[in-house]
């Protein structure tokens, strides 16, 4: 294990897929909203999800792509409220090392929450599980106007945030958030994801957020 917290100020922390697992936005997506799209249609589920992923795909990667208000206008579609709908709300989850890793590094450096998620997206999951103690700051990324895939965010959170790049950490799941958050000066971060990849001395593959503490230690 690479030794990384020496001159560490910050840590810049994603949610999805890092804190909380994926299984919440991956259903609602896939399953439950092409579900309320097939009965509003009068079409077969199939039909109606193949039409969600073609909609969806074309947004990819974008701003509107994690906008709740931009969906719920495309698809005459009350999105947060089928967000809090009971099947979708007890699909949140925490992965089960999340709050003791946080719980650890609190208090030994300045804690960012840096999500694409849409703030009301944010604001559900949070009603759920309140995280807001462990960190300093809880930003979404569209309120700075670009997404973790476009480098000027990264400019703007260190701008708006007063960070120093140099002694922070980025811990992601998105191997191309990682790499767009190194190129505006990131000195490091630890990869939780799936996707393959080469690790550095910059980039440090972990199996799970159970792993991040000893890092730091």
């Amino acid at each position: 294990m690479h030794m990384i917290l020496k001159d560490t100020e910050c840590l810049l922390f994603d949610m999805d897929g890092v804190i909380l697992d994926n299984t919440y936005d991956n259903n609602f997506w896939q399953n439950q909203i092409p579900g309320v799209l097939a009965k509003k249609r009068n079409i077969p589920f199939e039909d109606a999800k193949r039409l969600a992923i073609q909609i969806f795909n074309y947004k990819k990667n974008s701003k509107d792509w994690y906008d709740l208000d931009y969906w719920s206008n495309m698809l005459d579609i009350d999105i947060e409220e089928e967000k809090k709908a009971k099947e979708s709300y007890e699909k949140i989850k925490l992965y089960s090392g999340s709050l003791p890793c946080l719980e650890k590094l609190k208090n030994k450096m300045k804690m960012i929450l840096i999500t694409n998620a849409h703030r009301k997206t944010l604001n559900i999951k949070l009603q759920k599980y309140d995280l807001s103690p462990y960190f300093d700051e809880m930003v979404c990324a569209h309120e700075l106007h670009y997404v973790k895939e476009d480098i000027q965010l990264w400019y703007m959170l260190k701008s708006r945030y007063k960070i120093d790049f140099t002694r922070t950490v980025l811990i992601e799941d998105t191997i191309k958030n990682i790499h767009v958050g190194l190129s505006a000066g990131i000195s490091k971060a630890i990869y939780l994801g799936n996707e393959k990849c080469n690790m550095s001395d910059k980039i440090i593959g972990m199996s799970s957020i159970d792993d991040v503490p000893s890092a730091f230690n």
